[in-house]
């Protein structure tokens, strides 16, 4: 299984990540998503995917990017995230 273990926030939308295989690849997020989504938009814009942050499975996610309904369909603000596993096949490796 997958985890990251650390991330380094780069120009032009770019994550070094850093797995626990040893490995470090870089994630370029303008080809690895598709920036026709809503929510990748909002990561692009305004370099809000500098805030990203490694959550407690591995993965990288976002804050308040997401959006979901609660029981009464109230439209509440969620994360957005990346699964590591995605974020490693969608990755170049940089560095062993």
């Amino acid at each position: 299984m997958f985890r990251l273990t650390n991330i380094t926030i780069l120009d032009a939308f770019q994550i070094q990540c850093s797995f626990n295989t040893g490995e470090t690849k870089l994630l370029d997020l303008t080809t690895a998503l598709d920036t026709s989504n809503k929510f990748v938009k909002k990561l692009l814009e305004n370099n809000f995917y500098k805030t990203a942050k490694i959550g407690s499975f591995g993965e990288i996610y976002w804050e308040n990017v997401g959006e979901m309904k609660d029981y009464d369909g109230t439209v509440i603000a969620c994360e957005y995230d990346i699964s590591p596993e995605f974020a490693y096949f969608h990755s170049i490796k940089i560095a062993d």
